[in-house]
């Protein structure tokens, strides 16, 4: 069966949104996920400087070791909750002090209880602990993934005998991102309500002129075969 001609437009209209809606879709998916990671890579960065900062307000001094624990000045920090808690609560991440790559004090929850006593993993040690770098990426924590902030910490002497850790949550960036794709596929659905909308607000008067215009020729010819020449 021959397609009317509105309905052939209709379906090119139609088609057409879809392919540009697929086109800007797949372009603005690829790069909002960008810019979500570089976004909670920078959120690490400022809250592991945020922290170090808070560290210093509570317990002014250096870091240094005393019989296997870790001090910040006159303060212990091996089981002491009160800091990794405060500093959690204002930046709503996960937060640990590591001494060397041994978790002493912790925000991190494991089975009901605070993540102490585990380590970091091998490739977060070889860069902070033996590189003495600055550690920013995903990193798999207790089991569940975060994007990370790990900074030496070092003692009065420059020896590196620790690390500050701070993990924003990838669920925010799962939520980030799906608030993005539900954005996305609102908009292809605007766009196809309008193509289609629009070829219903053509004229009818218009579809007969094209069709008229179309059959013309063809009548033309068809009179012109059968023209009888004068005698």
């Amino acid at each position: 069966m021959q397609l009317s001609l509105k309905t052939r437009f209709t379906v090119f209209i139609i088609g057409s949104a879809l392919l540009l809606s697929l086109v800007i879709g797949i372009i603005t998916i690829r790069d909002m996920h960008t810019q979500i990671e570089v976004a909670i890579s920078e959120k690490a960065k400022s809250d592991l400087a945020t922290a170090q900062e808070i560290a210093d307000y509570m317990h002014p001094g250096s870091w240094h070791v005393v019989a296997g624990k870790l001090y910040k000045g006159s303060a212990r920090i091996n089981d002491d909750t009160e800091l990794v808690d405060r500093i959690g609560r204002l930046t709503d991440d996960t937060v640990t002090i590591f001494l060397n790559n041994t978790r002493v004090a912790t925000n991190i929850m494991r089975d009901g209880n605070r993540a102490t006593g585990t380590i970091a993993a091998d490739y977060v040690s070889e860069t902070v602990l033996n590189s003495g770098k600055i550690y920013i990426g995903e990193a798999e924590v207790v089991g569940v993934k975060y994007q990370t902030g790990y900074a030496p910490i070092k003692d009065d002497s420059d020896h590196i005998i620790g690390m500050f850790y701070i993990g924003v949550s990838k669920k925010l960036a799962d939520q980030l991102k799906q608030s993005f794709i539900a954005v996305a596929i609102l908009s292809a659905r605007i766009t196809l309500l309008f193509a289609l909308a629009a070829t219903c607000f053509i004229p009818v008067d218009t579809w007969g002129t094209v069709s008229s215009t179309r059959a013309w020729p063809m009548n033309s010819q068809t009179i012109n075969h059968r023209k009888v020449p004068p005698s």
